[in-house]
């Protein structure tokens, strides 16, 4: 038996994240960003130094999808060409980021280029920057190579079908025939490497969009020698159809799921290795008795997602694998890149178990030194009950058009340093308020006067969606190692390790001040239940749903308080109901029933004068429109400028009874857009005015000074909006 890893967290000292937002500032060059990439990937090759087979090349200066499709010429036609985005860092960096109308600096080219869409990895906590494939792709001979001279080192490739299937397509080709294309460059690239290396080719979109036709010939078309062919059952391997094992160093990984729909051909397709998921999939288990003799198992069976030390379960899935698939066929690591985990536990409170304690189990697996924890599933009672509040219509304002932003304000770092110098102790509890006070009546008074008219607080005291609702609430570990959303964009996610509960209540007394610093209505701003469950670690001695109803009756405590003190728009962010939904269609229905109800139970006592917003993430809606509906909610906030109005048109064709907010620029992007980028959306849609909100598609904490320009410019499309509607009176 071997020991292998997928892929290993790129947050080493937060080097790639300080580096690259110094250049972006025109503080560091890029020989220094170059440096700092190669300093975090030297450490995590001497992390994972006790691997059999070790990933290198994974590691990015912002993410791998980005990465792989530069390598296949796959870069926007506004950002210039392939050629341009591999030997030009700012160019590169410039696709996620975007660029200003007007250059402001040296690393500014200027001109309308907006920054390409983001999207969630599949069902986790982690962005990627979503390929726009214009032209045909082709293989980019000049971009750069990892150090491949180790033979235990693989290089992991993000698969063409997965390639393609986060792909905007606008080239004339249909997927069929952009598949050939692409798959033939792929043929290219991989023949091109040294005859010893490995490649450790992922393709989780088998799971959501099953093997391409032409797959087969694709791979067949990988011909390359890894290791000298030999007679396998010469030198005691298992025989193969024809007495010899595939030796062209591909092993192909699918993770995130079950594998049971495809399963027949999957374990047909010419590859040496073939890499499941038993964490994600536990119905793999199933299939190993017919698991192909002339293949090695890549066995997922340490949580590559969760950051609890190895247990019980580990050992049973070992145990069943191994009747199955001898030692000399089998590796194995984690359910999936440990990228979802932070680095290193030392300096924790508690024993938990990041990337580099899941790479001391993976040797302490192999070499029979390991210690499984205890496991035992609870029997969780499920809250069955359907929470609702009595109301006879959706609340609509009396307002065409009305604006309001998703919650949060820059954080600057005088903010952060304020934060950080108070929880240090530093500064006193009054002096930390009164600074607090201070910017929450600022950025109200700067809201009243661009007109919008639904104001926030800001959330200056927040630093994080999340973290901050698990720093409240009792039942929550805050961990000190970051963990990469998306980008130079880092997180702390929290850890569940007891029954939650609210002590005391937090958000409203910031509510509160800022309703007496206003004249117009100021929101109370809340993370739902579900999306503080998904974007923490949660225990894993429970159901997810029971965590779920936990942290909702915990909410609605808050909820009842921010009604009390007369907050009449409360808005309860669910942006992870969609994002983690399960991939297997078959657990849909269950997810979807208790994320609804616990959403539901959190204003479920509220009265009627109480009006519910929640903000979503961009996301397609289609398959879940009925559970959105079935939130109740009465103002829905999207991200809509991704993809140009086609989200709310669908929503809106569903006959969604409630507000839909479009969300009509992109605040992941620096650059300032134009009225008409901003007018498009809005005209495209055939609604009630009275209906149709205007705000930024997300918070504004991660801008600078840029976004209140950004809001100015959506107050002229919105005034340009409202003459229109006066026009028709």
């Amino acid at each position: 038996m071997k020991i292998t890893s997928l892929g290993f967290p790129n947050v080493y000292q937060s080097l790639i994240k300080i580096t690259v937002e110094k250049f972006w500032r025109g503080e560091a060059t890029e020989t220094d960003v170059r440096k700092a990439l190669a300093d975090v990937q030297a450490y995590n090759r001497s992390a994972q130094d006790g691997l059999d087979l070790i990933p290198v090349g994974e590691i990015d200066l912002y993410d791998r999808m980005l990465a792989t499709a530069v390598r296949f010429g796959i870069v926007p036609s506004r950002f210039g060409s392939p050629k341009d985005a591999i030997k030009s860092l700012a160019t590169y960096l410039s696709i996620p980021r975007g660029a200003d109308d007007k250059p402001s600096s040296a690393r500014s080219s200027g001109g309308a280029k907006p920054a390409s869409p983001m999207v969630k990895w599949f069902n986790t906590n982690y962005h990627v920057v979503q390929p726009e494939i214009e032209r045909d792709p082709k293989w980019q001979k000049d971009a750069p190579l990892p150090d491949l001279s180790d033979p235990r080192h693989i290089l992991p490739l993000i698969g063409p079908w997965t390639l393609l299937s986060y792909s905007i397509n606008t080239t004339k080709h249909s997927i069929p025939q952009l598949f050939a294309i692409l798959a033939a460059e792929y043929q290219k690239f991989i023949n091109s490497l040294p005859k010893h290396t490995k490649v450790q080719l992922e393709e989780p979109s088998f799971l959501t969009k099953g093997i391409p036709k032409g797959y087969e010939d694709f791979l067949k078309g990988i011909k390359r020698e890894v290791h000298p062919v030999r007679n396998r059952a010469r030198a005691g391997a298992p025989e193969g159809p024809t007495g010899r094992a595939i030796s062209n160093g591909v092993h192909l990984h699918v993770y995130f799921g079950a594998v049971n729909d495809f399963a027949r051909r999957l374990f047909k397709l010419p590859v040496a290795g073939i890499g499941l998921d038993f964490f994600d999939g536990p119905e793999n288990l199933s299939l190993l008795a017919r698991f192909p003799k002339d293949k090695t198992l890549i066995a997922g069976v340490i949580n590559g997602r969760n950051v609890w030390p190895v247990s019980a379960r580990t050992e049973a899935l070992l145990k069943k694998i191994r009747k199955h698939i001898p030692d000399n066929r089998l590796y194995i690591s984690p359910s999936c890149s440990l990228l979802h985990v932070p680095l290193s536990a030392k300096g924790e409170k508690a024993k938990f178990s990041f990337a580099e304690e899941k790479i001391a189990e993976l040797e302490a697996v192999k070499n029979g030194t390991v210690k499984y924890a205890a496991f035992k599933r609870q029997n969780t009672a499920l809250t069955k009950q359907r929470f609702t509040r009595k109301r006879k219509s959706y609340w609509v304002s009396d307002i065409a058009y009305p604006t309001t932003t998703i919650g949060s304000f820059p954080q600057t770092s005088d903010v952060r340093k304020a934060r950080s110098d108070w929880r240090a102790g530093k500064i006193t509890d009054a002096a930390y308020e009164r600074y607090m006070k201070k910017l929450i009546k600022e950025c109200v008074e700067r809201q009243e006067k661009l007109g919008l008219d639904l104001l926030v607080h800001g959330e200056f005291e927040r630093n994080d969606m999340v973290q901050y609702f698990a720093e409240n609430f009792s039942g929550f570990t805050v961990i000190k190692g970051p963990v990469q959303s998306y980008g130079t964009r880092h997180v702390r996610p929290p850890v569940i390790t007891g029954p939650v509960s609210r002590p005391r209540p937090f958000t409203v007394p910031w509510s509160t001040y800022a309703q007496s610093c206003a004249d117009k209505p100021v929101k109370g701003m809340l993370t739902g239940p579900v999306t503080i469950v998904k974007w923490s670690f949660p225990r894993e001695d429970m159901e997810q749903e029971a965590h779920f109803y936990e942290v909702a009756r915990a909410l609605a405590l808050e909820v009842r308080d921010l009604a009390k003190a007369g907050i009449n728009h409360i808005q309860i962010d669910e942006p992870a109901l969609r994002e983690a939904l399960p991939i297997a269609r078959s657990r849909h229905a269950h997810y979807l029933r208790h994320s609804v109800n616990a959403f539901r139970l959190v204003y479920s006592a509220m009265p009627n004068k109480v009006v519910i917003h929640t903000h979503m993430c961009f996301s397609e809606f289609n398959d879940i429109l009925d559970a959105i509906k079935d939130m109740g909610a009465d103002v829905l906030l999207i991200e809509d400028s991704k993809s140009k109005g086609k989200v709310a048109a669908s929503i809106r064709d569903s006959g969604f009874p409630a507000s839909i907010g479009l969300g009509v620029y992109d605040v992941h992007s620096p650059r300032l857009p134009t009225v008409r980028e901003m007018l498009a959306i809005p005209q495209s849609l055939d609604m009630d005015p009275h209906r149709v909100w205007i705000n930024p598609d997300c918070g504004l904490k991660t801008r600078g000074e840029e976004a209140w320009a950004q809001l100015e410019r959506m107050m002229q499309a919105v005034r340009i909006l409202r003459k229109r509607v006066a026009g028709k009176k």
